[in-house]
């Protein structure tokens, strides 16, 4: 059971992060795509890329203080069943748990195929960079290959195909690819691949990626218009210069995104007051914050008591004890009653069970509420009762106290470290249903 909620929890962590990319992707296309503050802009799009992925685990009382309502009794998923058609539930537990796992595979295979294609790729680039002659030394260091490629930087590297070198009019392209060197553009790279392999069903981080990628090459291009060379000489080299094959998936290329590039070469510089609009980064992150903090809080229980008295894995041993050996009674099921019972429970110092009672009413409930358990049971083909029953027997649920409070009085034979050296006084809700 623990394994089957882990994997709820992190498909849902995924998707709140799915939804802070798209929220903030969305944002930066509408609002900030078309300004020429490129600094700001790889900012920005490295920092939505880190509060995508902390701010679904961030919480109010992070900010606000640690008061927190941990007397709160929230469903647990152990749910154990009783009744004829014990073996159907079962086969349907087994099979949701089934697909929970193959999701979980196939999720895990394509984020390794994808970690194994960055590797490739970077192993790649450093053979291609191996295999070519150094010509420079300095950092920038350029390399000049023999292989068929665009122009590519890759960490300290500037590489250069030997059919561009012997043309022997390359200057804006070492000027350009060093422009990434210096701006270490590739950790942007590498960064973003390593979160597509975590977020790879999500077209926004490709997106995302990809709008990273044109704001280097308008970084390295701007480089170039605030120093000497001729942009309109640069810009018929963007367009003459060879596609070739592009193998270096993990490196930037010379002739990428030719057409949008010239667009923002000609583009006339953006007014200063525009740069206001990188506030909008904060009511987007706020609504986000708000969303990803807040949880309903309706059909919990409370009786007003804080704190904890268990560890998470004492609280599990005990509810697990009680919903494997609670069953639904068959006067019960007969009677078509349901409902929840609140079993106190005294326990002296190391562990006996000192007295046990059930309730019917959280409000006559004076101790500290445990997370609640489902028992689910199954009518009866024959059962026929009058409306009069039903609602006497949910009233009082005389049959279904009697069998929480058999199984209370057993949990001497739970060991859990916390009972060993005090008296206790704890609740138990326990939910029947029936279908």
């Amino acid at each position: 059971m623990r394994k089957e909620k882990k994997m709820d929890n992190l498909f849902l962590y995924l998707l709140k992060v799915s939804v802070a990319t798209m929220l903030f992707y969305l944002s930066y296309i509408l609002f900030l795509n078309k300004d020429t503050f490129y600094r700001r802009n790889r900012f920005f799009l490295a920092g939505i890329l880190l509060l995508s992925f902390t701010l679904p685990v961030m919480r109010l009382s992070a900010v606000f203080g640690s008061r927190q309502a941990t007397g709160l009794a929230k469903p647990v998923y152990n749910i154990f069943v009783s009744g004829a058609s014990i073996e159907s539930a079962v086969a349907n537990r087994m099979l949701s748990t089934d697909l929970n796992s193959i999701l979980l595979w196939i999720y895990i295979s394509i984020s390794a195929l994808l970690l194994l294609r960055l590797l490739t790729s970077v192993v790649r680039t450093f053979m291609i960079i191996r295999k070519g002659r150094l010509i420079e030394r300095s950092f920038p260091m350029v390399v000049i290959s023999d292989l068929d490629h665009p122009p590519f930087s890759f960490f300290p590297y500037v590489v250069i195909p030997v059919k561009t070198h012997e043309s022997g009019d390359y200057s804006e392209v070492i000027a350009h690819e060093k422009a990434h060197v210096k701006q270490g553009h590739t950790f942007d790279l590498i960064f973003t691949e390593l979160l597509i392999a975590v977020l790879w069903f999500n077209p926004f981080i490709w997106l995302i990626k990809r709008a990273m990628v044109l704001n280097h090459e308008y970084l390295a291009d701007n480089s170039l218009v605030k120093s000497s060379f001729n942009m309109k000489n640069y810009q018929y080299k963007l367009l003459n210069i060879t596609q070739g094959l592009t193998i270096v998936t993990s490196a930037h290329n010379f002739s990428s995104l030719i057409k949008n590039r010239i667009i923002m070469l000609n583009k006339k510089p953006t007014s200063n007051y525009a740069a206001l609009k990188s506030i909008i980064i904060l009511p987007v992150a706020a609504i986000l914050f708000m969303m990803f903090s807040f949880r309903p809080g309706s059909g919990q229980i409370s009786n007003g008591y804080q704190g904890n008295l268990f560890s998470k894995s004492s609280e599990s041993e005990i509810l697990t004890f009680l919903a494997m050996n609670t069953g639904y009674p068959e006067q019960a099921k007969n009677n078509s009653d349901t409902g929840s019972v609140f079993v106190v429970i005294k326990m002296a110092k190391g562990g006996i069970v000192k007295d046990c009672k059930a309730f019917t009413d959280v409000k006559e409930v004076n101790a500290p509420l445990l997370n609640e358990i489902v028992i689910v049971g199954y009518k009866p083909a024959a059962a026929m009762k009058y409306a009069a029953d039903v609602k006497t027997a949910g009233t009082e649920h005389a049959a279904l106290k009697s069998e929480a409070l058999r199984v209370a009085n057993k949990l001497s034979e739970v060991k859990v470290p916390e009972w060993n050296d005090k008296d206790m006084e704890f609740a138990i809700p326990v939910k029947f249903e029936l279908k």
